[in-house]
């Protein structure tokens, strides 16, 4: 039997978290391999955003200026209730009290910039499901991954950064003696995004602005990205049979018409003629996915094995946290992992310790938000409450609030000391 290949470091799943974890080890000259299910990495998802707590830890790694340049600032929020403005929230003061402002971003783009950082070809490989992560108790032999196509490798170290359907979570759960599935729930909300064309009629006041449209079945979300183009978000209650859960998210041939079907005739006002669907219309990526979140959070590490992102947590995307948290993760996870492979046995349970209460607290924000922004609070309390918050309460309010959020920005010790430690210091 020939020998197996081995790494320090195997990371499951080529998403935003397992990228940051693999740039990170990467300047920490830690090896690892990237293992990926998916055969090609093809255009995902619409726009994200890139808010301040996870943009120094993105500065840390050198992707800030490529950022900067392919990206908008968020500079404020126009609300809408229908066609009457509730005014607007002035997000443009974040760099003030952050460093940074929220950036919005093509998707992919940025995919495609961590894909670089983590080593590309020479550590992402593709078309490598993973279905078992058999990590012995005893911990005298090293942590096997095996893959669909027969294939093993073993590690050091295994990352599950797999998303929310995570095999690496089913095996630890399976190992553990409790059900190998995964808890999510259907929200029974349907998000229905897309990617624009610039939009040529808005001038350079327009820049910047995002906009909240409140109608009484629906939320349609835009948020500003380079040159004018709008990345638009569309969430409403889903259609469904009675007892029908849906068992997936991503809906297969989501086309503009899609969404034009629910939002095409409504209020907006970047639309050339004030309507969604002109806004929709010039969109170069449709998507529409059911919305699942968490209901049971796991441990994020047991033995040798350690999880991050939606392989633990979960999340609405309201208030688009999902992937700033797997960069937090990844951020944190890195400057373990490293003391792990140096013989501190306990430091995953540490970075499981540490993550595993911020993770919690944004994760039930975000689903509290969804429940205010949707006005479907408790005791009929959701409409005066959204009224109120968004129509009154100052743009100073909002930052002082989102400060747990927003400013709390990690970065890695570990690499921090080791750049200190060069000549010149950097």
């Amino acid at each position: 039997m020939s020998q197996l290949e081995h790494f320090p470091v195997v990371i499951i799943g080529a998403g935003i978290g397992g990228l940051t974890l693999g740039a990170f080890l990467r300047r920490l000259d830690i090896p690892f391999v990237i293992l990926e299910r998916a055969a090609v990495l093809t255009p995902a998802g619409a726009g994200i955003s890139l808010a301040p707590n996870c943009l120094r830890s993105l500065e840390q790694l050198g992707l800030l200026p490529y950022i900067e340049a392919r990206s908008q600032e968020l500079l404020g929020i126009k609300v809408y209730r229908g066609h009457d403005s509730w005014g607007t929230i002035d997000f443009g003061l974040a760099k003030s009290w952050f460093g940074y402002n929220v950036h919005s971003v093509e998707r992919h783009d940025f995919h495609r910039a961590l894909y670089e950082a983590a080593g590309g070809t020479e550590t992402v490989r593709l078309g490598r499901a993973v279905e078992d992560v058999i990590d012995e108790e005893n911990g005298k032999s090293a942590v096997h991954v095996k893959c669909a196509d027969g294939t093993m490798v073993t590690a050091d170290v295994v990352v599950g950064a797999d998303g929310i359907r995570s095999a690496t979570r089913r095996a630890l759960a399976k190992a553990s003696g409790l059900d190998a599935t995964n808890t999510i729930t259907f929200t029974g909300r349907v998000h229905m995004s897309g990617y624009t064309k610039p939009l040529e009629h808005l001038s350079n006041t327009d820049l910047g602005m995002g906009h909240w449209v409140l109608y009484d079945d629906a939320t349609f979300t835009t948020w500003p990205c380079q040159d004018n183009r709008q990345w638009f978000i569309g969430v409403k209650r889903a259609d469904l049979a009675p007892g029908e859960t849906p068992d997936r998210s991503v809906w297969k041939g989501a086309t503009p018409d899609t969404v034009n079907d629910v939002y095409g005739g409504r209020f907006h006002p970047f639309g050339k003629n004030g309507t969604v669907k002109a806004v929709v219309d010039e969109a170069e990526r449709v998507v529409a996915s059911n919305v699942f979140e968490e209901t049971d959070f796991p441990r994020m590490a047991k033995g040798r094995v350690a999880l991050l992102g939606d392989a633990a947590h979960s999340m609405t995307s309201f208030f688009g946290q999902g992937a700033c948290q797997a960069i937090e993760d990844a951020t944190v996870l890195a400057d373990h992992v490293a003391a792990f492979l140096q013989g501190n046995r306990s430091a995953l349970e540490s970075y499981a310790r540490i993550r595993e209460r911020r993770a919690k607290e944004v994760a039930d924000f975000s689903s509290a938000y969804a429940r205010l922004h949707t006005a479907k609070l408790p005791l009929g309390t959701g409409p005066l409450s959204r009224y109120l918050i968004y129509r009154w309460a100052p743009s100073s309010a909002w930052m002082w609030y989102l400060q747990w959020l927003y400013g709390h920005q990690p970065v890695s010790k570990a690499l921090d000391a080791r750049r200190a430690a060069q000549p010149g210091g950097k």
